[in-house]
């Protein structure tokens, strides 16, 4: 788990100082080196020059120096961030056709395999990645990012000149400027929480869609074409039912999976809540994986009391397997402990973002890091297997009037012409969207931010609609759209800006190419049946692997009592930040959107969740009035 990133252009020249000063900015993605190259118009190695990339090492597997990056020889430059995970099985595949090697790390397999196929080694590859590839010979350059897009991947083009990175704030400021705030990206995040790929909250700068490359060369960044991006591999195109694999099946896959992931030169542990996916994870770890070496499980726990706390139920699952081998941490946080983060969350994430989680995710990131580099986490289970209960309300509308009232489609249509206006009214209208695929995005919409619903995010070319015809009838359709929507934009996101901020490396085993290649091939009846109307194949092993977990414990999301500090303890900050002047400057309209954070500081907490957005949008734009970007001497 590194960082990167690099600029190709043809009017300015820099110097490594001026590279170093960007790289330095992001050194948490990578704190054990740091690799500068400067190349000249003809891509010679300089200590000036137009082309210029660097890379921030967090090193996993072969510590040793001989693997740091860039990794190059005469021709070639690879800068990657991620595992490959079936590396053993390329090296011997590349070693018979005589390739030879000089270090023992998936990132010189990667070299090899690119020097040896081009584009065509992406589709032999399982793992996390984001990388670019240089030939320095032809002039030629290729950009790819995993399938699932757990590795985040940023790219502009401006004139003759390409950035790329591993962040966004490194393109930027390795592009000259920092742009100009796309206000459709804002109206978009305060819709979903998130920024949905292609687009970033600057206009002109984009994220690489998971399962997608590009390529390119000098000659046509002199002629000012634009790259396109292709895909490599598509959700879309993988066909349910298509195979002999059953739940008999889950247990031996996923022994494979951590197989591979828990290969490392390292320590390496477990996040643990009280939920399904961890907690089969856990299971099979004590089963297959427990020796003599200690394997480290880690759980966040609440200094005061609240149902978001799972810290009990993990530790009652660790020693009801009796193994002494496995080590259980649990840490406390508090609204301050929070509230200390919260001031320097956008050091971290380079774009808006509304999931409180991620604030949970980067201090027990940080315990981890304690005791361990690596980290298993559960992520990734849900949309794979059918794990969410709002799945059913994406599936069959239902109005829900109060918390435990709700009625049927046809009974809220009659119902909602009776609805006072405002906020139930708008709560209706989502709830009751009688087409599926605007139902999944309608769902992710705040009432009480309703007027955006004359801005549909589904009128956007967004890319998880791009080719929707092909999964828009089927019966499971919201979890393949939550695959390119919430899974790639929200959940990855949010674990890999919170783990690097923490420079630790995060692991998804359920995203494990083999796991999702079965995941979505599995016929609906084993994803949801009878006995389990979510997750059916994994709570059925996790009853046999570990028959003193409640299975029929209710789901609980990771998240803190964010009513409760929003509106008590974080209320200064609140209204400091959301103010005229940041509102303006953002687009929006600051009588509707004060009067949003007004009237829920006078008690309507329904406004709760669109205050906590402009909040996290306000704290950005702060870094973002402050930004620098490089200035070559």
């Amino acid at each position: 788990m590194c960082g990167f990133a690099g600029v190709f252009n043809l009017s300015f020249s820099v110097a490594a100082p001026e590279i170093a000063g960007v790289a330095s900015r992001v050194s948490f993605r990578g704190p054990d080196s740091c690799g500068i190259r400067l190349y000249d118009h003809h891509l010679r190695e300089s200590d000036r020059g137009n082309n210029a990339v660097f890379f921030n090492r967090l090193a996993i597997i072969d510590l040793d120096a001989r693997s740091d990056q860039p990794f190059s020889d005469d021709r070639y430059v690879l800068l990657f961030n991620g595992e490959i995970y079936n590396y053993r099985e390329l090296r011997q595949t590349l070693q018979a056709m005589g390739c030879t090697f000089h270090t023992q790390s998936d990132t010189e397999v990667l070299f090899r395999a690119l020097q040896r196929w081009g584009a065509d080694a992406l589709s032999r590859l399982n793992g996390m990645f984001a990388f670019c590839w240089i030939d320095k010979v032809d002039k030629r350059f290729l950009l790819a990012r995993d399938r699932m897009g757990i590795k985040p991947l940023y790219y502009r083009q401006r004139g003759g000149a390409f950035a790329f990175g591993s962040e966004l704030d490194s393109v930027l400021r390795l592009s000259g400027d920092a742009g100009e705030i796309d206000p459709h990206a804002v109206g978009m995040y305060l819709w979903m929480q998130f920024i949905p790929t292609p687009y970033t909250i600057i206009k002109g700068a984009y994220k690489l869609p998971p399962g997608h490359y590009i390529t390119g060369d000098w000659p046509q960044l002199e002629q000012g074409q634009e790259l396109q991006s292709r895909a490599f591999w598509d959700a879309y195109d993988q066909v349910p039912g298509q195979g002999n694999l059953g739940p008999e099946d889950a247990e031996p896959i996923l022994v494979d999976t951590l197989s591979r992931q828990l290969v490392a030169d390292v320590p390496l542990g477990l996040f643990l809540s009280s939920g399904v996916d961890s907690s089969l994870l856990a299971a099979l770890v004590n089963k297959h994986f427990s020796g003599s070496k200690a394997f480290n499980f880690f759980t966040v726990a609440f200094g005061e009391a609240t149902s978001s706390d799972e810290s009990r139920d993990a530790a009652d699952l660790i020693s009801g397997f009796g193994n002494p081998g496995l080590v259980s941490h649990t840490l406390t946080i508090d609204s301050s402990s929070i509230g200390a983060r919260l001031e320097h969350l956008y050091d971290y994430f380079d774009e808006p973002f509304g999931d409180p989680a991620s604030l949970l995710n980067w201090v027990i990131s940080i315990k981890a890091r304690e005791f361990v580099t690596v980290a298993l986490s559960g992520d990734g289970a849900d949309e794979m297997f059918w794990g969410y209960d709002r799945y059913a309300q994406w599936k069959n509308p239902t109005l829900h009037l109060t918390q435990q009232l709700a009625v049927s489609a046809r009974l809220g249509g009659l119902l909602k012409p009776l609805l006072p206006g405002g906020y139930r009214k708008t709560k209706a209208i989502l709830e009751l969207e009688p087409d599926p695929l605007r139902r999944h995005f309608a769902l992710f919409l705040s009432p009480a931010l309703g007027h955006l619903l004359q801005q549909p995010v589904w009128d956007k070319p967004i890319w998880a609609l791009q080719g929707i015809e092909k999964i828009e009838r089927r019966e499971d359709l919201v979890a393949w759209l939550d695959i390119k929507t919430y899974l790639a934009d929200a959940m990855l996101h949010k674990v890999d800006r919170a783990s690097m901020a923490a420079s630790l490396e995060v692991r998804v085993p359920y995203l494990d190419n083999k796991v999702v290649d079965y995941a979505l091939a599995l016929p609906w009846r084993e994803r949801s049946n009878s006995s389990f109307a979510h997750k059916a194949v994994l709570k059925q092993l996790l009853q046999r692997l570990a028959p003193h977990y409640r299975i029929d414990r209710p789901k609980k999301g990771f998240s803190f009592p964010l009513d409760s500090w929003l509106r008590f303890q974080w209320r200064d900050q609140v209204l400091d930040l959301v103010n005229r002047p940041t509102l303006e400057a953002l687009g929006l309209d600051n009588n509707l959107y004060t009067d949003i954070v007004r009237r829920y500081y006078a008690g309507d907490k329904k406004n709760y969740i669109a205050v906590w957005y402009l909040f996290n949008l306000a704290l950005w734009y702060r870094k973002y009035n402050n930004f620098t970007c490089l200035r070559p001497s």
